[in-house]
């Protein structure tokens, strides 16, 4: 077998290297909304909402097996409670098809990663805002269920599907997150 055919690269390290440059982005994007004033963080769980909405009802249309649990609930949750109304518009997502679904999930749950050292920055800063989106449980939950999948050594030929999936996700994000910062700007 050829050394570059990625058998024994698991399918998380690949789908991290493949999509670092649209996860740096999204990350840049939203890092200073989550340790701001509260109108940042308000601003961080409506880009949150409307993108994850999207994909919600993208996975729920296509009947995907094993979709990440729903958290645009807990969003609202916090929204309210920071007395935000939802953002009214929640564009869709787009995928080809099934085949992406897995870097899309991946996306998904590996948030809630980034979820747990937003809630550890927020306490350093002693910030009380509600939590309920950042410390969902169920997400976790779905993170290490995933795992053993994401775990298993993969062919770089079988990651097209997955790849292009978890980047569908990233653009997702990162153009809700573009589109509402400069709503916000102007």
């Amino acid at each position: 077998m050829p050394a570059d055919d990625g058998v024994g690269r698991t399918i998380r390290n690949y789908l991290r290297s493949e999509t670092s440059a649209e996860h740096t982005r999204l990350d840049e994007r939203l890092g200073a909304l989550v340790t701001g004033d509260v109108e940042d963080y308000a601003a961080f769980l409506a880009i949150q909402y409307r993108a994850r909405k999207g994909i919600e009802r993208w996975l729920e249309q296509h009947c995907i097996a094993n979709a990440p649990p729903p958290q645009t609930g807990l969003i609202a949750r916090d929204l309210g409670e920071l007395g935000h109304p939802l953002p009214f518009d929640t564009p869709d997502f787009v995928a080809a098809d099934e085949a992406q679904s897995l870097g899309i999930c991946w996306v998904l749950a590996g948030s809630a990663l980034g979820n747990r050292a937003i809630l550890a920055r927020m306490a350093k800063l002693d910030a009380s805002r509600p939590v309920a989106f950042l410390s969902d449980s169920a997400m976790g939950d779905y993170w290490r269920g995933l795992l053993p999948t994401l775990q298993r050594p993969n062919a770089e030929s079988d990651m097209r599907g997955p790849r292009d999936g978890a980047r569908a996700a990233f653009a997702h994000f990162n153009a809700v997150a573009a589109e509402s910062l400069a709503l916000e700007a102007a």
